[in-house]
């Protein structure tokens, strides 16, 4: 497991895009009794700090097309034909040629599960968008993003599926289409890695591992499932007594919508 843990190189940093978001722990008193965590775009004082937030979250798109070593090559072999701006614009622009247009609300969600799974549970993705827009029925109807971990020599296995919606408050709606939907791909993990491992898809530096899974070889498996739910709150939260006055209605309002 060694070179696996050596792969904890490739997580995105995501230091800049969490300083723009809060985020707090709450226990919901529902099951399962995991890790429930609600987050918001940041505030300084009494400004939103939306366009800030939204910078640094597109700055990871070409992390979540291309690993490093990808990207390295890719920079590497455009380097020899012209200068170093125009082979980074390169890059850039082969990243948002992977978006699908017309699919602005689910992309988004995608992209921010990415990286929040790999900032708070340390997991590198098996499943880039670079691999799975080849096909557009695996992107279409495949997991929203699978990430594997060694943990104390536990192979921890972290599914995600995100739901987001640009109208006002629909979280009962969300909840209940998240639940449903990870539920689906988890039954469906064992079927959509076969699919991706003999077609390529799969991360070159996980294909061994993802190998001795589908054949019954690797032990010591657990599971974890994450939702990510994005709504719009439509109850007003800016408050002219400052940051933790607005903080303090986020973290009500997030409890009222989740037991209501």
């Amino acid at each position: 497991m060694g070179n696996i843990k050596n792969m904890l190189n490739h997580l995105t940093n995501t230091d800049l895009l969490l300083k723009h978001i809060y985020w707090f722990y709450e226990d919901l008193n529902i099951e399962p009794r995991k890790e429930h965590y609600g987050l918001s775009i940041n505030y300084s004082d009494i400004k939103e700090r939306r366009d800030d937030f939204l910078a640094e979250l597109l700055n990871t798109i070409v992390n979540w097309v291309y690993h490093k070593s990808k990207q390295e090559k890719l920079f590497n072999d455009r380097l020899k034909d012209t200068d170093f701006g125009n082979a980074m614009s390169f890059i850039v622009n082969q990243a948002y040629s992977k978006f699908r247009p017309g699919h602005p609300q689910g992309q988004f969600g995608e992209l921010l599960l990415f990286n929040l799974i790999q900032n708070y549970y340390k997991a590198i993705p098996i499943l880039r968008k670079q691999r799975i827009t080849t096909s557009l029925g695996h992107e279409r109807f495949g997991a929203d993003a699978i990430h594997y971990k060694n943990e104390e020599n536990i192979n921890v296995f972290i599914l995600g599926e995100s739901k987001c919606y640009k109208s006002d408050y629909q979280f009962n709606k969300a909840f209940k289409e998240s639940i449903q939907s990870i539920i689906k791909t988890f039954n469906d993990l064992d079927k959509e890695l076969d699919l991706y491992l003999y077609d390529d898809f799969i991360e070159p530096e996980l294909e061994e591992l993802v190998k001795k899974y589908k054949q019954g070889k690797l032990e010591n498996i657990r599971y974890e499932l994450v939702c990510l739910i994005i709504y719009s709150e439509n109850k007003e939260v800016l408050d002219n007594r400052g940051e933790e006055i607005i903080k303090s209605k986020i973290k009500k309002l997030f409890k009222i919508d989740v037991t209501q």
